[in-house]
Parts: structure tokens; C-alpha cells; sequence
């Protein structure tokens, strides 16, 4: 058995989905979400177990699990299979591209990098300091397990000869951002030195890049948190640290939590809150937040308490909102910088305080007014300059004016006059730079529908599909395509051979993937075949054959207006053009023109 189908046998597509997306149960063993691949706030989503495939009635997008893993992640297919593969424990031996390749390589580069961290920070006499350290702050050698906390040691080429002797070129080995040229001669030698090393995970636990901390006392005159560069498989704008340990937290709690540091993120492990992230000391971006809306769409912020981390915090509530998600904040007591300060001397408060979050409005209006005097101008002024840009992120128009009558209330204003003061904006907004686009809702018509509809009911029910070849005409559907997909249809439905194990369905997809016209086909046919199985779902058989004969009657007259516009416009031109004999032909033909 090829390696692709041993997966699709092993792993079920809605289980592979659910890693991503909250699916809600939609009937005949099918399931609903909210797209990932465009903007909507209605399920259009759809993904059925039994046909192990998904499509979004909204977009159009859809396939099968190595489609849905593609477009997700961005893999090519040789890395959605070996990322699979790794999931469903089928063994890739082989890789299609020199990229893929490539990425493979560095991908154990840093996974040998980081076992090796971790074994020196937990075994090497010249680690104690470092294990002092961690102890000190709480990090108990459960934690370094969990986090895959490590050591590198203050030495030059410690780790150049330990990835050496494992048959990695030194090039290699720079790429993936562990090694630097030596300033005077040739050779390399370690990026990280006498630091505390974190590994940098990816949702799915591979290292893709470290965090290194330089430990107190040290005589390095780096920076106290130094970052791999980006590579080909770390870019710091796309990762969220912690994210691979807090999925499954996230979906229980149907909320995240974002943190500056990577070691807030391991502090509140230890108090027992795990689903939380870090931005890690970066500018949090659309990609960071489009990821956690795959699990969520409720955006808890507790950056740090100073200048610094609040101006942060504004940015990042504006991105979020204007993505449409629920965003909250949990303030930390005043006494307290971060959530890893709070935690190693009151880890309960902690608790509490994610416990006790407020809208991110309710947040901005406490800040932004302390220490204010609202009954003097200069102050009222400075309060409604950075509250009221932050009323235009909101999305729901509810939400915004019981904002807005409160800030109007504050400032003793009337709420017209403020409103008014929010339409420059508007046009303000429309003239900004454009996000990376999105697929756009695609609109079907009701024929297009219809014509989808009779196709899934031939696909999922041989009666159906019998009375279809008997009173059906296929150039009645709608678009061509569909036409395309109808012939090859009725053609394989009466091919002699017996289905055997597979179904109709599948034999269908697999006939359908074994040309290249075909498998433009593939996506019709699956969406076709989820929007029947809905249909069938919700409908009795003699409520379903009286919608789908109302269909059929539909597509018909359809067809027949369209002839007739198609014959009314060709009388018209041979009597323009004074072609009595062809007036008198097309007369001939379709008498009603």
C-alpha cells in the first residue's frame, strides 16, 4: 500500500480538522465550522467522515486531509506527507524536492541540538550554575523535560562537533542558525554559548529555533535573550511560543492567553494555567492571530505592566479586533511586572487573575483615565484621542455604541458629537495598506446549487440516480462543469465491474484523480456529494424525491428560457442581416421564437 493511502486508512480526516477548528456536529456523521480560509461568521465549513474529505460552501475550497493540511500549515505535499505520516506512524522513506529535503535536514539538525542541550544542562558538572539558576526560579526538572529547557556550555565548538560527528555539514548547520563563521580563519563555531537554551517549537513540537538566556553574573556582553535568526524553518513573526503544549488546553477553555516571554509561558504551567502563548518579546502579527483563531476566538492580553508592554498591548487588541475576535485582558496587580514574577511568589493570584478578565475596552478606559481630570479640557481631550481610534476596531456595532456612550459619559460629551467625530476615520481606514488577500466568498446561483444538489443524491443513492439517466437532461446543469462531471457520472454507474470495498463515492474520486481534466472535477464532485448529504439528512425519501423532482422541473424551465434568449438572438441577427432562408430555418427549429 502507497504511503499516502496507509495514512488516509490510519487517520480520520474530521480528527486531523478538529487539531484546527472547533467542528459542531452537522448531521449524518458530517461536521460543521467556521472557514479558516476566508471571513464569515456562519459555518460554511463542512467535513464528512464517512467520505473523508471537507469542502467550504462559502470559498469553495476543499479536498481531502492532505489538501486541508497544505493549505493550513503551507507545506508542499512531500511535507504534509511525512507530517502526517509522523501523526498516522507511516514511514516516509523517500522525499520528492530538494526543499523538502532540505527542510528535513534542518529539522534534525535542531532536534539533535536541542537533545543535546538538554543532556548537557542535566548531566554536565559545568551546567550547576545553570541548574541553580532554574531552580531558583521554579523551573523544577519536570518543567525542563515538559519545555525541553537545555545548556550550552561556554565553549567554542562544543555542538560544531557534536553535529559534525553526526554527519552534518557545517553549512548545514549555519542555515539552521546554531553555527557562526569564525571572525579570524576558517571553521565555525557555536551561535549559543553559556546560556540557558528554550527551544523554539512549532504547533506540532518540532524545534524550528532557540531562545538562549544568558545566565546572571555571566561575562557575556550579549544581549540577555538572544534568538536564533530566521531560516528557512524559524521565522518569529509566524510562531507562538508554547503554542504545541496549549492546544489542547485552548479548546478546553475556549479562550488563549498571550504573554510577552517565553518564561511567563513556563511559569504559568507550573501554576496549572496552560493555555497560554508568548509572543516572544515581538510585535504580535495577523499570522500569530490567524493561527489562534483556528482554536479560538477569545484573545485574553497580560503583557507587562510598564510603557513598553501597554503600548504593545494596544497594537495588538487593535490587530485582533479587527480580525472580528473577542479580545480581553487579564491586568496584572500593580505590584507585579510579568505573569512569571506573579507566579513565583503568589502562583494562586495567577489563577485568579485569568479568572477575572474584562473586555479590552473596559481595560483601555481605566488606563487611559487614571490619574486624569476629566473636568479640565486639555485632559478630556487627551482621553478621547486615544480612546475613540480604538472604538473604530469593533466590529459589532452594539458593542461600540455601549462603549461609546460610556467614553461620552466620562467626557460629559454628547454621544452624537463624538460619533461624528469617528466617520473621519472611516475614510482614514479605507486609504490604509491592504492585508494579504483572502479567498473571497464565492456566491452560487440557484441553478449552480441545484444542479450540485441532483449530482451528490446520484453519487450517494443508486434509485436516484437511476430516475436522473431516465428523465434528465445533462445540458440543463449548470455551470459546464457540472455537465463534465454528470456524463462521467452516468458512465461509470453503469460500468459491469462490482464495487467491492469501495464505494461509489470512492470509486467516482478515484476514476476522477487518474487524469488531469478529471481531477478538476474533484472538487465539484465533493462539494456536490456534502451538499447532498446534508439535503438527505433533514428530509424524509418522499420529501426528498418531491425537492429533487422541483429541482429537475427548476433546471428545465431554466434551460428553456436560456434556449429560447439563445434562438430569439439569432432570429434577430439573420433579420438584421435580411437571411430570409436562415429566419425561416431558425423558425423551423424553435417555433415558439
Amino acid at each position: 500500500m502507497e504511503p499516502k493511502d496507509e495514512i488516509k486508512q490510519k487517520l480520520d480526516v474530521a480528527e486531523v480538522i478538529r487539531e484546527y477548528l472547533e467542528l459542531k456536529p452537522a448531521g449524518g456523521g458530517s461536521f460543521k465550522a467556521v472557514c479558516p480560509f476566508h471571513q464569515e461568521k456562519t459555518p460554511s465549513f463542512y467535513v464528512s467522515s464517512e467520505k473523508q474529505i471537507w469542502h467550504c460552501f462559502g470559498c469553495g475550497e476543499g479536498g481531502d486531509i492532505f489538501a486541508f493540511v497544505m493549505k493550513m500549515e503551507g507545506l508542499d505535499f512531500p511535507e504534509a506527507l511525512r507530517h502526517l505520516g509522523k501523526k498516522a506512524g507511516v514511514e516516509i522513506k523517500r522525499f520528492s524536492t530538494e526543499q523538502s529535503q532540505e527542510k528535513y535536514r534542518l529539522a534534525e539538525i535542531n532536534r539533535l541540538a536541542a537533545a543535546f542541550y538538554r543532556k548537557v544542562l542535566e548531566d554536565a558538572p559545568r551546567a550547576e550554575a545553570a541548574r541553580a539558576y532554574l531552580e531558583k526560579r521554579g523551573i523544577d526538572a519536570k518543567l525542563r523535560e515538559l519545555f525541553g529547557i537545555g545548556f550550552a556550555l561556554d565553549a567554542w565548538d562544543t555542538l560544531a562537533l557534536f553535529l559534525e560527528k553526526r554527519g552534518f555539514a557545517s553549512h548545514e548547520c549555519q542555515k539552521a542558525g546554531l553555527l557562526l563563521p569564525r571572525k579570524t580563519g576558517s571553521g565555525m563555531i557555536d551561535r549559543f554559548r553559556a546560556r540557558v537554551m528554550i527551544p523554539l517549537r512549532d504547533q506540532h513540537g518540532n524545534v524550528v529555533g532557540f531562545t538562549g538566556r544568558v545566565l546572571p553574573g555571566s561575562d557575556d556582553q550579549g544581549p540577555k535573550y538572544m534568538n536564533s535568526p530566521e531560516t528557512p524553518l524559524y521565522h518569529k513573526s509566524d510562531l507562538l511560543f508554547g503554542l504545541d503544549l496549549a492546544k489542547k488546553a485552548i479548546r478546553e477553555e475556549k479562550s488563549v492567553i498571550i504573554v510577552e516571554g517565553n518564561l511567563d509561558v513556563v511559569a504559568s504551567h507550573k501554576a496549572g494555567v496552560e493555555h497560554v502563548v508568548a509572543s516572544s518579546g515581538t510585535a504580535l502579527t495577523e499570522s500569530q492571530l490567524t493561527q489562534l483563531k483556528r482554536f479560538t476566538h477569545t484573545i485574553i492580553f497580560s503583557f507587562d505592566a510598564d510603557a513598553a508592554g501597554l503600548e504593545a498591548a494596544r497594537r495588538g487588541m487593535r490587530l485582533a479586533r479587527s480580525l472580528g475576535l473577542d479580545v480581553r485582558v487579564a491586568a496584572l496587580p500593580s505590584s507585579y511586572k510579568d505573569p512569571d514574577e506573579l507566579v513565583q511568589k503568589e502562583p494562586e493570584c495567577w489563577k485568579e487573575v485569568v479568572r477575572k478578565t474584562v473586555p479590552s475596552m473596559q481595560f483601555l478606559i481605566e488606563k487611559m483615565t487614571a490619574g486624569k481630570d476629566l473636568r479640565q479640557v486639555d485632559d478630556k481631550r487627551i482621553v478621547a484621542a486615544a480612546l475613540l481610534p480604538e472604538l473604530m476596531d469593533l466590529q459589532d456595532v452594539v458593542e461600540r455604541e455601549h462603549w461609546l456612550r460610556i467614553i461620552a459619559d466620562l467626557l460629559q460629551t454628547d454621544m452624537d458629537v463624538l460619533r461624528s467625530s469617528l466617520k473621519p476615520s472611516i475614510s482614514t481606514a479605507t486609504s490604509a495598506p491592504q492585508k494579504s488577500p483572502t479567498p473571497e466568498k464565492k456566491i452560487f446561483s440557484k441553478e449552480e446549487k441545484a444542479s450540485m444538489l441532483l449530482i451528490g443524491c446520484g453519487v450517494l443513492d443508486g434509485a436516484w440516480m437511476e430516475r436522473m439517466i431516465t428523465l434528465f437532461n445533462p445540458e440543463e446543469l449548470v455551470p459546464i462543469e457540472a455537465q463534465m462531471l454528470y456524463r462521467i457520472l452516468a458512465n461509470s454507474y453503469h460500468k459491469a465491474q462490482p464495487l467491492a470495498q469501495q464505494t461509489f463515492f470512492e470509486r467516482l474520486r478515484e476514476e476522477l484523480g487518474a487524469t488531469a481534466e478529471g481531477k478538476e472535477l474533484i472538487p465539484l464532485l465533493d462539494a456536490s456529494t456534502l451538499s447532498a448529504e446534508q439535503f438527505l439528512h433533514t428530509l424524509s425519501p418522499q420529501q426528498a424525491q418531491a425537492q429533487l423532482d422541483l429541482l429537475v422541473h427548476m433546471l428545465h424551465e431554466f434551460y428553456h428560457k436560456v434556449q429560447t434568449r439563445a434562438f430569439v438572438a439569432q432570429l434577430r441577427q439573420a433579420e438584421q442581416a435580411g437571411d430570409t432562408a436562415q429566419v425561416e430555418k431558425i423558425l423551423r427549429q424553435f417555433p415558439e421564437a
